[in-house]
């Protein structure tokens, strides 16, 4: 409006018809415009409870203990709370010159949903000391909403909005907020101008100070889809033409999300996201600059595609959490104009996924420039929970408090919660956003979802923040209430002490002394700095001013009394901007305590015990958290096996309270009892301790295993069971991990060896030591498998010979999409899923054996042809896929396809046999979720089979217990035991030297069938000098084989030169002799006779250090006596023999 109104007839009359223009969806509304808060009379109200009852927490402040601060976080608030209106899109701003004074405002409607209010405003000018005031339908008449609240350095509150004409309109209060006017920025330029901002100068110094400016996104007109931008010089009456900000840098689609700030000298800049495809996420962040008032301007693409359509999409636009709210990656920005070390920084955030240095789930980063925007950081990840932990942050936005120069960062943050719920979170950085600390500002969750009533997944499209004089005001909505509210929390930032209590001592006479390293943005007041402490339990009685001692560190001494006493303490800081901290948080009412007597108390030891381990897994590890009241001095395990001696083993204090050992090589045997215990020692004069078990010892056995099974758990995380793709809500009741859970505690129960790990952190290190790798994903639908170098690593371990099992009923869709290009890893798909292409959900389909006399429906146990599959919870996809099967590739079969479907070729159960060798199977891929299986007997038969079949050519046909191998001089002793046979030919004695081929050197027979325990050896003679590896081939008599495990053994060159003698002597015709040398050398080895004469040259040449043995045949020479004798550098020897005939 141009103009008060002036009647309330008319009033009431606009805003009726406000209400009515708004009653109806649009469904031609092009999908890129967000901003216009609008009533969709289709949805329902899906969300509405009206016998919720909302109970609100314990009203409390937490404090946090950051590096170089104090955190309070006072109790949430609403400005305006009530059960019948909704609060959402929420901005706030916070005086310049007087931090009492603060405006928030947020998109506002009926609840339940019947009409628009637009922009609510709220205020307070003692800082929330007394209830703000505010409207949710606004004084200065209804709107279409999108609201950005500002205040000027002269006090003006302006706030920002979409017309109900679709252009822009502001509103501005010079007196607090008593009194409105309004007034048009823009014109609707077409279809809507869209996802507005709005800010002022607020340098006192600045020649553009109070000028302000008005940035949104065109949608018609000569400026389609690009950011424009206008600036008022009298406080908003009149306003300039609209100039272009991103036409400049080529979008592909569109630009949108405009944020704009001012710098410390006038200058004034907007951040936005740029689409260069659309639909999609963002591809580039563009800037714009202005050093004259928003006159003129320059503008570049600063972040992703720096170049048009460069195909670098980082953005998450579209839809989150099963409920499908909105988001995007609109930046949001703030200058530092505070004076300080960091004046003139720029900072932008926005969320980002799957691009450095985000995750695979969305994450917040920030990028700075420091000078200008001439250049900008690589971005910097904002939120400090684990990377890749499946958790959401969204929603951030910044502000630089002006007094400091700190930066707060508030978002949306799920990492508390599962990841359908969020809590708000803070992050500031006092490093000019080179690093960030985190901390919780809401003090409840909720349940993300759409406002019902309220049209395309709409929660509200960003939250705000305001801070000044170390307090900062974080504002978001959620609706713990039942109703959407916007919520404030206050946040103060005292001195930052930085303590290590004391712990409890035997010292009974002191003092003990307390240090502290205490800073602050302001100057500490020396004269409040204090330690409060008392003697007795609970008692805080006296006071001591600590003493600074340089380098921000202040000290003091509680005295000691020589008895045995608890002490009490806390340590107290203000500085000169009457800011003041405790140590701990909350003291008086928290307060550190210890204890000055002698110990009698042993340590703690916490520890789960060890179930029975295979013996291939044999020695294993094991860990145990210990404590104690003045310390742990050393935790040791002490370890026997079948009652013998003990051994003793260290553990390690690897972080905290943890220790971590290795149990010992001790020799074991399948069916051996192991026995421990945990013993540990405290740092008392009496060395107290402790052991766990109290009494006696754990027990475990040494077991045999039918194969070691690593089972990757990929379903972690609830949000991700649905598609943001197919839409719908995925199977939101069944455990997580369910799948994998089943496929672990299958195979344990059926005598193998499964352990289970998170597929996107495991170490794929481990991934030789086990026989079969399962990739679980169970009804998990969307981001499967997304560890890209874990991914990776299975195709290497698989073409390397190892065998997988992979599940999941939409693996076959996300790594290849029906009807598309799409193939999100070619490697994977084809050398793991042996799949071609996605068809179909099939739902509703049972999984129809095709080829029933397979092994992997018969053995060990017999299956069904016809095995049925449950549809997932919800109504989601995550139960069955249909696919076909990779064309070209000789052994890959499909055993089983879906009882409806149309194309019998298509595979549910897809295997490889290796160079189409049908004994062997190195792939299975189940294209259902294996919790599906119904029943579930039929699930974990189905399971054993597989695996069963998987190990068929790696399982040796005879229970090999043990395998070991020692040597004398040359000689390489091979002992070997079985605990059964079956069908056992014998064993192939193989040996290769160094990294060469296996050779055969030896045969042993066998005992064919036999369940009695059976001992074998093999004497490999006269190994030369070098490093060797001995395996087994099990040989049964139909000629199958399989190989066992391999020992290594190092042949070490002898110590001295030697010549042995002969043997046999006396000889006819023939005999040997042996001679060893201890390095590489020239060798000559001759025979002579009686007279002298040489008769026979056996060696004359380089030998290599080692022993060898010569035969000399004598056949054509005279009975009697002969000598030989060895030259090798200075080693001479000659020895006699004896020829009779």
């Amino acid at each position: 409006m141009n103009k008060m109104l002036q009647s309330l007839f008319v009033l009431s009359f606009l805003i009726l018809a406000a209400f009515t223009s708004f009653a109806q969806e649009d469904n031609s509304t092009d999908p890129r415009m967000w901003s216009r808060i609008k009533v969709d009379t289709n949805s329902g109200n899906l969300f509405f409870n009206p016998d919720y009852i909302y109970k609100e927490p314990k009203q409390v402040p937490v404090f946090y203990n950051l590096e170089n601060t104090e955190v309070t976080v006072n109790p949430n608030y609403r400005p305006l709370p009530t059960t019948n209106t909704t609060q959402s899109e929420t901005s706030i701003d916070i005086h310049p010159l007087n931090s009492s004074i603060l405006f928030a405002s947020a998109n506002a409607t009926p609840w339940p949903v019947a009409g628009i209010y637009g922009t609510g405003v709220y205020w307070t000018t003692d800082a929330g000391a007394t209830p703000w005031t505010g409207f949710d339908n606004p004084p200065f008449g209804s709107n279409s909403g999108d609201p950005a609240a500002v205040i000027g350095v002269d006090g003006r509150f302006y706030v920002g909005y979409i017309a109900n004409n679709s252009g822009q309109g502001i509103a501005v209060s010079t007196n607090n907020g008593a009194n409105w006017t309004s007034y048009q920025v823009a014109p609707n330029p077409g279809s809507l101008a869209d996802k507005n901002h709005l800010y002022v100068d607020k340098t006192p110094t600045s020649p553009y100070v109070n000028r302000v400016y008005s940035s949104w996104t065109d949608f018609g007109g000569a400026n389609t889809d690009q950011v424009v931008i206008r600036w008022s010089s009298n406080f908003g009456q009149t306003w300039s033409g609209s100039i272009n900000l991103s036409s400049s840098l080529s979008p592909g689609s569109h630009a949108q999300g405009v944020n704009i700030n001012t710098g410390p000298n006038g200058e004034v800049y907007a951040a936005f996201a740029i689409y260069d495809g659309w639909p999609g996420g963002e591809d580039a962040i563009g800037f714009a600059k202005s050093t004259n008032g928003g006159v003129t301007w320059t503008s570049a693409r600063i972040y992703g595609a720096l170049t048009p359509n460069n195909g670098i999409n980082f953005g998450i636009r579209g839809n989150l959490k099963p409920t499908s709210i909105r988001v995007a990656s609109f930046p949001s920005m703030s200058v530092d104009r505070s004076g300080g070390p960091y004046n003139g920084y720029i900072y932008i955030t926005w969320p980002q996924r799957s691009v450095t240095p985000a995750g695979n789930d969305p994450d917040i980063v920030m990028i700075r420039s420091t000078d200008g925007g001439s250049t900008w950081s690589a971005p910097v990840r904002v939120n400090d929970d684990p990377i890749n932990n499946g958790k959401d942050q969204y929603y951030p936005w910044c502000t630089v408090d002006q007094t400091t120069g700190r930066v707060d960062v508030v978002f949306y943050d799920s990492r508390e919660v599962n990841n359908d719920s969020a809590g708000v979170y803070m992050a500031n950085s006092i490093d000019g956003g080179l690093t960030f600390e985190n901390f919780r500002v809401s003090d409840a969750n909720f349940r993300p979802k759409p406002i019902s009533g309220l049209a395309g997944g709409y929660q509200g499209d960003y939250i705000g923040i305001a801070a000044l004089n170390n307090r900062a005001y974080p504002y978001w909505a959620d609706d713990r209430t039942g109703n959407y509210q916007g919520w404030i929390a206050e946040v103060v930032y005292g001195p930052g002490i930085v303590h290590t209590s004391l712990e409890n001592t035997e010292d009974m006479n002191g003092p003990y002394v307390i240090n502290a390293n205490i800073t602050s943005p302001a100057p500490m007041n020396p004269d409040r700095i204090k330690l409060i402490w008392g003697r007795g339990a609970g008692v805080l009685s006296d006071t001591l001013s600590m003493i600074s001692i340089g380098n921000d560190d202040y000290t003091a001494s509680i005295p000691g009394n020589g008895t045995p006493s608890i002490y009490n303490y806390y340590i107290f800081a203000e500085d000169s901007a009457i800011v003041s901290s405790t140590s701990p948080g909350g003291a008086p009412a928290a307060y550190y305590t210890f204890e000055a007597a002698t110990d009698i108390v042993p340590p703690v030891i916490t520890h789960l015990p060890i179930g029975n381990v295979a013996l291939i897994r044999w020695p294993v590890g094991i860990t145990a958290q210990a404590t104690d009241n003045i310390g742990v001095s050393s935790v040791e395990g002490e370890v026997r096996v079948n009652g013998g001696a003990v051994s003793t083993f260290p553990m390690a204090n690897t972080s905290g309270n943890a220790y971590s050992g290795m149990f010992p090589a001790l020799t074991v045997q399948i069916g051996d009892q192991v026995e421990y215990r945990i013993k540990a020692t405290d740092n008392s004069s009496q060395s107290n301790i402790a052991y766990n078990p109290a009494t006696g010892y754990h027990t475990f056995n040494i077991i045999d295993t039918r194969g070691v099974i690593l089972v990757l758990d990929d379903d972690a995380t609830l949000v991700e069971r649905t598609s943001g793709a197919k839409g719908g809500e995925g199977d939101m009741l069944s455990p997580l991990g369910v799948s994998a859970t089943l496929f672990t505690n299958t195979l344990n129960a059926a005598g193998f060896t499964a352990e289970q790990f998170n597929f996107s952190s495991v170490d794929t290190s481990i991934f030789s030591s086990y026989d079969v790798i399962i990739l679980s994903a169970g009804v998990k639908e969307s981001a499967i498998f997304g560890n890209a170098a874990v991914r990776a690593a299975v195709v290497r371990f698989t073409l390397a010979g190892g065998k997988t099992l992979t599940e999941g009923g939409e693996v076959g869709y996300v790594f290849r999409n029906s009807g598309t290009t799409t193939d999100l890893d070619p490697p994977f798909r084809r050398e793991v899923l042996n799949d071609s292409s996605w068809v179909s959900d099939r739902t509703n389909g049972n999984i129809a054996v095709t080829d029933p006399f397979h092994p992997l429906f018969n053995d060990p146990n017999t299956l069904p042809s016809a095995i049925t599959v449950l549809n997932s919870g919800g109504t989601g996809w995550g139960a069955r896929d249909e696919v076909t099967i990779l064309p070209g590739k000789p052994g890959v079969r499909r055993l089983a396809n879906w009882s409806n479907t149309t194309a019998p070729a298509n595979g549910s159960i897809i295997i490889y046999n290796p160079d189409n060798d049908t004994t062997i199977i190195r792939n299975v891929f189940f294209t259902f979720a294996i919790s599906q299986v119904s029943p579930s007997s039929v699930a974990e038969a189905l399971i054993e089979n597989a695996v069963e079949q998987l190990m068929k050519d790696l399982v040796i046909p005879v229970e090999l217990t043990s395998f070991t191998a020692s040597i004398v001089d040359d000689k390489v002793s091979l002992n070997w035991s079985t605990a059964t046979e079956v069908n056992n030919s014998g064993f192939e004695v193989e040996r290769k030297a160094g990294s060469g081929s296996f050779e055969k050197v030896g045969f042993i027979p066998g005992f064919g069938t036999t369940t009695e325990a059976r001992t074998y050896s093999y004497s490999d003679q006269n190994v030369a000098v070098g490093s060797y590896t001995y395996r087994l081939k099990q040989m049964d008599f139909d000629g199958t084989f399989a190989y066992s495990s391999e020992v290594n053994v190092e042949v070490n060159p002898p110590l001295v030169f030697a010549l042995e003698q002969n043997y046999p002597n006396p000889f006819n015709p023939a005999t040997t002799i042996k001679f060893s040398i201890p390095q590489d050398g020239f060798v000559n080895l001759s025979v002579y006779n009686l007279l002298g004469e040489k008769v026979a040259t056996l060696v004359n040449n380089n030998q290599k250090a080692g022993r060898y043995e010569i035969n000399f045949d004598a056949s054509t020479f005279a009975s009697g006596v002969y000598f030989y004798s060895i030259e090798a550098g200075s080693f001479k020897s000659v020895k006699k023999m004896l020829l009779m005939k």
